[in-house]
């Protein structure tokens, strides 16, 4: 088995496992916010809130 042959073989896994993760944190996002905020264009509101902490704040 030549170089080229192990390098594509690994860009190959590569992609599978990059794939596996979109899937993963993809089903994270959505079990974390309802579909009604993902698909908002809102910007800059009084109400945005990412984890508890106001985007607004800044931390020390």
């Amino acid at each position: 088995m030549g170089f080229w042959n192990i390098l594509m073989y690994l860009a190959w896994g590569l992609s599978a496992i990059m794939l596996a993760w979109m899937v993963v944190d993809a089903f994270m996002v959505s079990s974390q916010y309802d579909e009604e905020y993902l698909m908002s264009s809102r910007e800059g509101g009084e109400d945005d809130v990412v984890h508890g902490v106001h985007l607004e704040e800044e931390n020390p």
